[in-house]
């Protein structure tokens, strides 16, 4: 068939929660290091059990980090969940978390912050996403954290010991627009929200010129940035921390069979295996969380060529739905990742400029009045025989949660033409071309 591209949009971003601290053994964090030789050094890897990976150089191999190891200036270091590090003079641990057992109502995948070299507070760093939480580890005082994101800045002081904040932070394509190719000339640009939640203590919070008093419930715990309305007038009171943000949901049994793979893979690691050898090995597990955590973590490692084969993958559906969320969690994180995805896709996957385009149209999602039109069924249903099984799957996935009439049509973007095409020829009779979908349209888009 010949290529063509939809407008597609995507989903409406939803404000930002926190997510819990999952309590699962912890994953891994993999730290850039900066070659410069500036760098400096500005924490060490947390002496509590757990994982640090580091590569020095994007062409090096991942490589653990033992406990105390330290940490420099301008690295990257991403987290899925767990893995701590503590400032260099002691008095702050920052711990990068996520919702691998989806505790939470929204996708945090992993966390990833850099350090910066800064004499003037504890600890100076940019959050780039996910959740994190910090913690006073002072036996007496306050101690001042600077946090930066997006093209914000923000100034903390936890006022005493224990005192316990986090910090979530996540953007997504706000519904109704497309795919540009042109990332410079683009005006439009993926949503961001941070949420910061006082979970022990009192915190003092100064953002752009306006101070805030916080504290844990019972209290104004709760603060709240968009990067189209910017911040909220003040602090919202908590009477209590949201039942998905109390730690005991961390042994709920979700979470500890998600432990128990996230220790297997990370004793594979530290037998040397290559951690992105170790994803991929396991996207084919007969376990359902191994094969989770080994799609979210090629995302984290920001490995979107093999998250790119994983839409096609022949053996499991649920890899190929969760390429699609790792994916658009990707090209959400902020201003031109979808541009870095599209050359992938040509440069990389051999894909035309042309397929590229689909695929990055069909990871944004549909605006309300795209969903009002039949060419937007049609040509979806017309992509189910595409020769690329990305972009089959991607339109399976739209046609499945915008059409609820076809949920009994089974259809797998892998298997054989034959089952292919019968497939087809079925969703063609449900919305003949022309038509618009037999059932109400489900606009949903999370």
């Amino acid at each position: 068939m010949s290529d063509h591209t939809i407008m597609n949009r995507l989903p409406c971003p939803q404000l930002s929660v926190l997510v819990l601290a999952l309590g699962l053994v912890p994953w891994l964090v993999h730290a850039q290091v900066s070659l410069a030789e500036e760098s400096k050094l500005v924490g060490r890897a947390s002496p509590l059990p757990g994982a640090i990976l580091h590569r020095q150089g994007p062409e090096k191999i991942w490589r653990m980090i033992k406990p105390t190891d330290p940490i420099q200036s301008d690295d990257i270091l991403v987290g899925v969940p767990g893995g701590a590090i503590d400032s260099r003079n002691g008095a702050v641990r920052l711990t990068l978390l996520s919702d691998l057992a989806r505790l939470s109502p929204n996708p945090i995948l992993e966390s990833a912050v850099v350090l910066h070299e800064n004499p003037d507070v504890d600890l100076d760093f940019t959050l780039d996403r996910g959740r994190i939480d910090l913690t006073n580890l002072k036996k007496d005082g306050a101690v001042h954290v600077r946090v930066h994101f997006r093209n914000k800045t923000w100034d903390l002081t936890l006022e005493g010991p224990k005192a316990k904040v986090g910090l979530e932070l996540y953007g997504r394509w706000p519904k109704g627009i497309p795919f540009s190719k042109d990332a410079a000339k683009a005006k439009e640009e993926p949503t961001g929200d941070l949420v910061l939640i006082v979970l022990n203590g009192e915190a003092n919070l100064k953002a752009d010129g306006d101070r805030f008093a916080l504290r844990a419930p019972p209290g104004p715990a709760y603060f709240h940035w968009d990067s189209v309305a910017g911040n909220d007038q003040g602090p919202q009171r908590l009477e209590e921390l949201p039942a998905w943000a109390r730690p005991a949901l961390s042994m709920l049994p979700r979470a500890k069979d998600l432990g128990a793979v996230l220790k297997l893979i990370q004793q594979r690691v530290a037998e040397n295996s290559s951690i992105q050898d170790v994803l991929i090995e396991n996207i084919s597990s007969d376990n359902p969380n191994v094969r989770r955590i080994a799609v979210y973590g090629l995302g984290a490692l920001d490995d979107v060529s093999h998250l790119i084969d994983s839409l096609g993958h022949a053996r499991h559906d649920d890899v190929r739905d969760i390429a699609v969320v790792a994916l658009r969690a990707w090209i959400g994180r902020g201003p031109g990742q979808d541009a870095k995805l599209y050359h992938v896709l040509i440069e990389d996957k051999k894909y035309s400029p042309n397929q590229a385009e689909i695929v990055m149209q069909l990871l944004h999602s549909f605006g309300d009045n795209d969903l009002a039109r039949p060419a937007t069924y049609e040509t979806l249903i017309d992509y189910l025989t595409h020769d690329k099984p990305a972009i089959r799957k991607l339109a399976s996935w739209h046609l499945y949660r915008n059409v609820p009439a076809g949920k009994s049509i089974e259809y797998n973007p892998a298997g054989s033409e034959e089952d292919r095409q019968r497939a087809y020829d079925k969703w063609k009779k449900l919305v003949p071309s022309g038509k618009m979908p037999p059932a109400a349209t489900d606009k949903k888009s999370k």
